[in-house]
Order: C-alpha cells, then sequence, then structure tokens
C-alpha cells in the first residue's frame, strides 16, 4: 500500500523528531512499511485534517520536550489520548518560558492575526470583540495555540474576560484568568519583548487598514462603473 504525499509528509516529519535536532535527511523510500506504521499514518492524517493549527513538529517533539531523557515513543504512541495530553503540556511549558524565548511564535501570531482580519474584514481594533456565538475569536485562536499570549498584549488589556462567567472561561481557556498577571508581569519586565510586539503591532495594523481600505476603495468604483 503505498502512502500518499500527506502521509509522506508526516511520517518525514516523525523521523526528524528521532533525531532531535541533529542532521536530518528525509526518507524518499516508502515501500515496505509495516502494516501497522501505515495505519498509524492514516489515522494522524485524519486528525491533522481535523485539527489543522496543530503544529506537526511540535506535537512529534511534544514527550521528549516533556522528558528530554527519553527516547522519541514509537509512532503508535501518537494515535493516542496521551500524545495530545502531552502536545497540550507542551503548549504550555512553551508559553511559560521567558518571552525572549518566544519573539518567533510572537512573529507567526501577529502574521496569524493579520491574515484573519483581512480574511474576515476587521480591522485589528475589532479583532478583539470579534466572536462566534458567545466565544471572542481571539480566545479560540489562544486556545487551538494559534496565537501567542504576548501577540495580544498591545492589542487588548484582557479586561473583557471579566464580562464572562467563571464557567465559561473553565470551558474555554482553563486557568487563563489565574495566569495572565504572570505573562503581564514578564511582558512589562522584558524591554526586547515589548519594543518587538508593539513595533509588530504597529505594522500590522497599519497593513490591514492600508488592504481594507484598498479593497473597499475597489468594491466603490466597480459599483459606480456598474
Amino acid at each position: 500500500m503505498n502512502l500518499n504525499k500527506t502521509e509522506q509528509l508526516i511520517y518525514n516529519c516523525y523521523l526528524k523528531s528521532l533525531r532531535k535536532g541533529k542532521p536530518y535527511q528525509p526518507r524518499k523510500d516508502f515501500t515496505n512499511l509495516q502494516p501497522n506504521i501505515i495505519s498509524s499514518l492514516y489515522k494522524l492524517k485524519i486528525f491533522f485534517n481535523k485539527f489543522p493549527h496543530i503544529n506537526w513538529d511540535e506535537f512529534f517533539n511534544a514527550p521528549t520536550g516533556l522528558h528530554p531523557k527519553e527516547q522519541t515513543p514509537p509512532l503508535q504512541f501518537f494515535v493516542s489520548r496521551a500524545a495530545i495530553k502531552a502536545y497540550t503540556l507542551y503548549q504550555k511549558q512553551l508559553e511559560d518560558q521567558s518571552p525572549e524565548k518566544q519573539l518567533s511564535k510572537i512573529k507567526d501570531s501577529l502574521y496569524f492575526i493579520a491574515s484573519f482580519c483581512l480574511q474576515h474584514n476587521l480591522f485589528l481594533d475589532s479583532y478583539i470583540g470579534y466572536r462566534i456565538e458567545r466565544m471572542p475569536i481571539w480566545l479560540q485562536h489562544y486556545k487551538e495555540h494559534r496565537i501567542n499570549i504576548y501577540s495580544l498584549m498591545e492589542i487588548t488589556d484582557f479586561s473583557d474576560l471579566q464580562k464572562f462567567e467563571q464557567d465559561e472561561l473553565q470551558m474555554w481557556c482553563p486557568n487563563l484568568l489565574n495566569n495572565l498577571p504572570a505573562y503581564k508581569s514578564r511582558y512589562h519586565n522584558s524591554e526586547r519583548t515589548q519594543q518587538y510586539v508593539k513595533q509588530g503591532t504597529k505594522k500590522i495594523k497599519y497593513f490591514i487598514k492600508s488592504e481594507l481600505t484598498k479593497a473597499n476603495s475597489c468594491l466603490i468604483l466597480n459599483k459606480n462603473n456598474q
């Protein structure tokens, strides 16, 4: 049974995690794989398609990220509930690092926010208030690890969280309210991170405004020409 392109990419991502940062050569020959490996790759493809926000590298690195002295588990482990739990705990561990170690994630988060705003015709100031039913969209993005908490520091003061019931917040993002003071403190104690986030936020705000204004002008022009 041949692997499709996605399954091949997933397997190579897993094989890369086995190297733990050492030089790695992607596998090109996928013949003669054991049936249990093929089955696991098929299940992982379905899983990643269902949850496209999951970072494959971080998913496979999670167990050794939590326990550096241990070896990467066999591929079959990653189709278990234990793998999902490990990924969740690893994301928390990454978020608890100093803000300066998260600049790459902050950059990716700001880019994601800008892309989302453009797709939904939102100016940056409207992003925080945008909701799907009751849940704020930024909270959903944070829950899914699409955005880093520090990427929001110049967009909101998080006061909107006080408007929701505790049981709602516990369901959406457990312990976020309790952790916020620590995140804010780390942010304000890191001048480098502050400057990075302020400049990045300013850039995407200008970019979003420019792109949406341009798009809206084109719509008006097209209507007037009809």
